[in-house]
């Protein structure tokens, strides 16, 4: 994601110039990130820093909500960001989901700051969440879960009450909130002439390539149901504060079948996705974020409680919200192993980047003048290569999307063409095991990595220029054109 936010301030125009079949408005971000320094993350860190901050507002006007007091407001909206930082829904930092997080947030602010009496949100709200759909919308598409339901259940909370002219207001408040990022973001591939690609990858492409199968319904169905028990097995012990939150709330006559249906949704959209990654769980967290402010306003205010009586003053609740706060970060991340203090070489597990600098080396010895080296990645994602080596993708498929030769044929037979060509001048090739010291040995790898349909034209045209190993089961070959 953030080689398309480079590209975008290169006036690289995505969908068009190069394929990712992530949302604009994700591409948009990192490209502020890599604005701010393309030479690293640290642009893209400031935006995820500035997007804690919005959490933790919005975390503290939920607990002020909860009738406690500025000072006890102030920690318990600590568990906001807790919520989306420490559960291993967060090892993969920089996440669609990240983002969205926040607008989910948002909405179930205003849900409950009028006590889910929809219709007697303001427009100024209405306006705010249609703002909030659209950054989700051209975010990922498959997180609007909670929405849907949200402006479905208002319309026919208006229609019950035969407010036509209320619904009527609310339409427009939230179509004009929508509109204001959509218009911006529609008139720029306008502008680019890649209207027609946008549809194509960011809808199409994605809608109908993913979960092609030959399954019979009652199979298909299973297989949802299936996804959605695991999403609730990766974080079992969240579904069950969730549910206690909403049972505290349902004892006081509090109304929580909207917040449920949304929460069911939501578990729905992703398990749509037809698998899960684990950070596709983190759509769902704000739900987490709220029951913990729940829960925490109920042990400060119910000092007859059994639990609150673990707690004799609110400073012993103060300490645990910090000991939270460092550790679950540190306890649920399950990348943690992996990662490289700075002036380290290897992080804890052993891994190493020695691949992305060796290879950026040779690849940026190759530059002369203004014509940098050209770079495709036609096995795997991009890991880093582009940046290290500082080249911006020349090819429209810079590197392999998680598709298939069956789901995305257009992908390989793109790649196919530019090993023929030779249109770029290294490949890499990513393998999950260690590499054999004999080179005609490390040939057979490569070629046992690589789709059938790569073979003939990577052995004709390349030739392998260098080897490295990150870890035992990450290993990388580096081919330059003959």
């Amino acid at each position: 994601m953030f080689t398309i936010g480079r590209s975008l301030i290169n006036g690289i125009v995505p969908y068009k110039d190069v394929i990712d079949q992530r949302g604009p408005f994700l591409y948009a971000l990192f490209a502020l990130g890599a604005a701010i320094k393309s030479t690293s993350f640290f642009g893209v860190f400031v935006i995820q820093t500035v997007n804690v901050f919005i959490v933790y507002w919005l975390s503290i006007k939920i607990a002020t909500d909860l009738d406690l007091n500025k000072k006890d407001t102030v920690w318990v909206g600590l568990l906001g960001p807790l919520s989306l930082l420490s559960t291993s829904a967060y090892s993969f930092s920089g996440s669609p989901e990240e983002f969205a997080f926040t607008s989910v947030l948002y909405l179930l602010y205003v849900i409950n700051h009028y006590h889910q009496e929809i219709t007697q949100i303001s427009m100024k709200h209405f306006f705010l969440l249609g703002v909030c759909l659209s950054l989700v919308f051209w975010n990922k598409y498959s997180m609007i879960g909670a929405f849907v339901v949200f402006f479905f259940w208002t319309a026919i909370a208006a229609l019950k009450k035969k407010e036509f002219l209320l619904l009527v207001k609310i339409v427009v408040f939230s179509l004009l909130g929508f509109l204001s990022i959509s218009v911006v973001i529609l008139t720029y591939f306008v502008l680019h002439g890649a209207l027609k690609e946008l549809v194509h990858i960011y809808f199409v492409q994605n809608l109908t390539a993913y979960g092609k199968s030959d399954q019979s319904t009652l199979m298909k169905l299973w297989a949802l149901l299936f996804l959605m028990a695991r999403e609730i097995n990766q974080h079992y012990i969240a579904v069950i504060l969730i549910i206690i939150s909403w049972l505290t709330r349902v004892s006081k006559n509090n109304k929580q079948n909207l917040e449920m249906m949304m929460f069911g949704i939501s578990l729905i959209f992703v398990a749509l996705q037809h698998r899960i990654f684990d950070y596709y769980n983190l759509i769902w967290m704000p739900f987490l974020a709220v029951a913990l402010t729940r829960l925490s306003a109920v042990l400060i205010k119910g000092r007859r409680d059994y639990l609150t009586r673990r707690f004799p003053s609110k400073t012993s609740f103060y300490l645990l919200v910090s000991a939270l706060i460092i550790l679950l970060p540190i306890v649920n991340n399950t990348d943690l192993a992996k990662l490289i203090l700075i002036q380290e070489k290897q992080s804890v597990a052993n891994n190493n980047l020695s691949a992305q600098t060796k290879f950026g080396k040779l690849i940026q010895q190759k530059r002369t003048g203004l014509q940098q080296p050209s770079l495709i990645m036609i096995n795997s994602l991009d890991q880093g290569f582009f940046l290290s080596s500082r080249t911006l993708p020349s090819t429209t498929f810079f590197h392999r999307l998680n598709m298939t030769y069956d789901q995305l044929p257009q992908m390989y037979n793109s790649f196919n063409q530019d090993l023929s060509n030779k249109k770029t001048d290294f490949v890499i090739v990513k393998l999950n095991f260690s590499l054999d010291k004999n080179v005609k040995n490390i040939s057979k790898q490569v070629n046992s990595v690589v789709d059938p349909h790569l073979r003939e034209s990577l052995d004709k045209n390349y030739r392998i220029e260098s080897t490295a190993q990150n870890s035992t089961n990450e290993s990388y070959a580096l081919l330059y054109k003959k």
